[in-house]
């Protein structure tokens, strides 16, 4: 068995694959802590990984953490010593918690797991990322990797030829501070969203934005793409993430845009800011898009490739792929489920797998699922038996009634929670740990969105609908079918579509849809919903904003216990909360 785990500098999680190159599991620390974006040592999931999988140390043969600690420590600092005395909160920061960084990795798998830490390997960082993108693609040979993050190691984008998964090779990258991620957090921090949580939002944001508006021209004028030298190129006067520990950006930034957002004001679509606000995201959006292009440009000019994966966390910007396969040369986008550092630890998890493998030439690395996070719901049920009979009442048990009433409650307007199996890697909710309702009922949407769960109310639900829906409604491009899958990219809505008056539809007429196959949940619903005349359901995760998506029964049940949601479908059959 091999380990890979993620950590210290964003989400955590550690990941499980067999002698056979399978991912077993996968398990977030924030999951099991239930703090939100929770980047300490992910003690938590490796000792579930061991235990639900009847592990013992002498068992696993290696694990490899998703950086190199030295390299990714030195780096940040080498540039912030160019900058003094701006710097020195930063340097002096940064020598204080030497050992609360990922070198810590070592002393704390020894402290944990006594013995591990022999077996402990490293690999670059956006090499974890490449491998966990790859087990995703049915083409593992002769195909580019692109990774686009904040901060990795030595760099900060990067293009890599796999020519095989033991044979790729880096052919570009940009060093920091020059960092697309980096500029995107800036913006995220300015208009009063939290980094590394909120990028998403000034995605949705965006939408609203006016890209000809003096305010989103300013900001596409921050970050450049030099055509000479191949790089990207960032007005770094006005940012400070590589001088400063509390400011991403700087003054100049306040004096070219005006006052930045106050975090703890609401932002609504009809307040006097909203507008301006809008055009900076807007602003933003148009840099990643336009950058992204260059580099997509670049990769396939230096690869000779037309299948591309792409991770990191730029990745998770959805609204900017349909633009990407769109370029002439693009005939395959592929995304794992969890481009960002999460999800490396499924990378680290193949390369220590790949380390100790002898039968190099037979090697592929298999597709895994999308739902590899390991749950045993028995357990879950005898904890939460008090809480149910006390609070809850079964309106059946058996999976085809459960289904069937859950499909004539959501016909009449109400919203489930489902928590059933294992739970999705990713960030975006594909059934088993998911909120719905009718895509086309407005009020239940809106119910399930500002009611339930406390969001934004400028952030749009995705629409979940089967292949011949989606036809029918949205401009599917064959390049992002994979994506689609995992809710990884959005989808331009077909001229004079009804789909423009859905309210899963964003204000510029795309939506982030999520298609559905096999044997998802969501696609069994659907046998009963489609013959009632329901064929999309409006989906998003099963939390309250701000909490990390709920991972067992215990987590459902409490948020049934705080916010106004009536129905639970799990593995035991359709719950319904007693009035």
């Amino acid at each position: 068995m091999f380990i890979g785990i993620s950590g210290y500098n964003h989400e955590s999680a550690a990941a499980l694959v067999n002698a056979k190159g399978i991912l077993l599991d996968y398990k977030k620390e924030e999951s099991l802590s239930r703090i939100k974006g929770d980047k300490s040592f992910p003690k938590r999931s490796i000792q579930r990984i061991i235990d639900d999988n009847g592990l013992n140390l002498e068992d696993i043969k290696a694990i490899a953490f998703y950086e190199r600690p030295l390299t990714c420590f030195m780096n940040p600092i080498k540039v912030a010593a160019q900058h003094m005395p701006r710097s020195l909160g930063l340097l002096s920061h940064q020598f204080r918690n030497f050992s609360k960084s990922s070198i810590a990795c070592y002393l704390d798998i020894a402290s944990k797991f006594k013995g591990l830490e022999k077996k402990l390997i490293y690999l670059d960082h956006h090499l974890s990322h490449t491998l966990t993108a790859l087990p995703f693609s049915t083409i593992q040979k002769d195909i580019c990797s692109i990774v686009v993050d904040g901060f990795g190691d030595r760099s900060t984008t990067s293009i890599s030829k796999v020519n095989h998964c033991y044979d790729i090779k880096e052919l570009w990258s940009v060093k920091y501070p020059a960092s697309l991620g980096l500029f995107y957090s800036a913006i995220t921090d300015f208009l009063g969203f939290q980094v590394n949580e909120g990028e998403y939002k000034v995605m949705g944001l965006s939408s609203f934005g006016n890209s000809n508006s003096d305010l989103a021209k300013s900001i596409f004028g921050l970050i450049h793409w030099d055509d000479t030298n191949k790089n990207i190129l960032l007005e770094m006067d006005y940012f400070d993430y590589h001088v400063s520990v509390t400011d991403s950006y700087s003054k100049k930034l306040s004096k070219l845009l005006g006052e930045p957002r106050n975090h703890f004001k609401s932002l609504f679509p009809e307040g006097p800011e909203f507008q301006r606000y809008a055009d900076i995201a807007r602003g933003a959006q148009d840099s990643i898009v336009y950058i992204m292009s260059k580099i997509f440009e670049h990769a396939y000019r230096i690869t000779d490739c037309n299948k591309f994966l792409l991770s990191g966390g730029v990745a998770m910007n959805s609204a900017s792929l349909d633009s990407l396969a769109d370029l002439p040369f693009v005939e395959e986008i592929i995304l794992p489920p969890s481009p960002g550092d999460a999800g490396a630890a499924i990378g680290a998890a193949y390369y220590s797998f790949l380390k100790r493998n002898k039968d190099v030439s037979s090697v592929k690395l298999n597709t895994p699922s999308l739902f590899p996070s390991k749950y045993e719901s028995t357990h879950q049920r005898q904890l939460a038996n008090k809480i149910i009979s006390e609070k809850f009442e079964f309106l059946s048990h058996k999976e085809d009634q459960s289904l069937k009433i859950s499909s004539e409650l959501i016909q009449k307007g109400e919203v489930i929670g489902i928590i059933v199996g294992n739970s999705e890697s990713g960030p975006r909710a594909l059934g088993n740990r998911s909120l719905i309702c009718n895509g086309k009922n407005h009020d239940a949407v809106k119910a399930l969105n500002t009611v339930i769960k406390n969001r934004s109310p400028f952030r749009p639900t995705a629409p979940c609908m089967r292949i011949e829906t989606a036809k029918k409604y949205y401009h599917l491009r064959e390049e992002l079918m994979q994506c689609y899958l995992s809710m990884s990219a959005t989808a331009k809505c077909k001229p004079g579509s009804v789909s423009f008056s859905f309210p899963t539809t964003h204000v510029d007429g795309t939506a982030r849809l999520q298609i559905v196959e096999g044997d998802n949940i969501l696609n069994k619903l659907f046998a009963y919903l489609e013959p009632m005349g329901i064929d999309i359901l409006a989906n998003s995760s099963l939390n309250v904003s701000g909490d990390p998506t709920c991972f067992d029964l215990i987590d459902a049940l409490m948020i049934c216990s705080r916010r106004p949601l009536r129905y639970l479908l799990t593995d035991f059959g359709l719950l319904k909360v007693k009035v």
